[in-house]
């Protein structure tokens, strides 16, 4: 006769060891990447893993080499990606991705505070967190007003591992949309090292051409390693 499986839930832990317990008692601080997950998915598998192990496993399926814990894929992470994991179905995944999306916007929130840009460094740290993750190289933009503030942060193009195809009418197209004063290039590498290559430095001379003629500022072009950039302007290709 087939055994009648139950979810596993938190709840059937010791209580010292049930995250919400101690959030509760001494703050979500405390918990682990694996713990905070577990209080959003609630639920274990039939097989008899709690909401932690799965979340352990999620973690573990998502590190890399450069991301050695997983939390930073999980900011780039798919449905598909998420519901390989055993134990994570499609619902486990919406909440997952419902929780980091949310995550997203909050640290996405500050644009409407007008930051001011007056280094390579605060642009640079301003994206830092979120492009130094991307696993693919993407081009973007940071448009900013006649007091270097930063109006938005615009998408120009998205390409494989290592490369992107850039075309100076998307670049400013998106900066006269946004009625830029001057712009800021954006663009990672997923490999971790923050320095550029010809075509980079080619590219960067063929859109400063192109902003001359349109009376758009390039003020800095800004590439993101693995926690570290590269400034042309502090290298003065600028």
């Amino acid at each position: 006769m087939e055994r009648n499986l139950v979810n596993y839930t938190i709840k059937q832990m010791p209580e010292d060891d049930r995250p919400q317990e101690k959030l509760i008692k001494y703050g979500p601080e405390i918990l682990s990447n694996a713990e905070l997950v577990a209080l959003i998915i609630r639920t274990g598998s039939k097989k008899g893993d709690t909401a932690i192990d799965i979340a352990r496993n999620m973690f573990t399926s998502l590190k890399s080499e450069n991301d050695r814990d997983g939390l930073n894929a999980l900011k780039n992470a798919t449905l598909k990606d998420l519901t390989k994991v055993e134990g994570i179905g499609e619902a486990k995944a919406a909440m997952i991705l419902a929780a980091v999306q949310l995550g997203v916007r909050l640290s996405q929130s500050q644009y409407d505070t007008k930051m001011r840009i007056t280094s390579p460094s605060i642009a640079a740290n301003y994206v830092m967190s979120e492009m130094s993750s991307l696993k693919s190289e993407h081009f973007r933009i940071m448009t900013l007003n006649t007091k270097k503030e930063i109006n938005y942060i615009r998408e120009i193009s998205k390409g494989i591992i290592n490369m992107t195809i850039v075309h100076p009418r998307e670049v400013f197209r998106a900066a006269i949309e946004d009625n830029a004063h001057s712009i800021i290039l954006l663009h990672n590498h997923p490999t971790g090292d923050p320095t550029p290559s010809d075509e980079d430095i080619r590219l960067t001379n063929k859109l400063m051409d192109s902003a001359e003629i349109l009376g758009i500022e390039i003020v800095d072009h800004i590439i993101i390693g693995n926690n570290k950039y590269y400034s042309f302007l502090e290298k003065g290709l600028i």
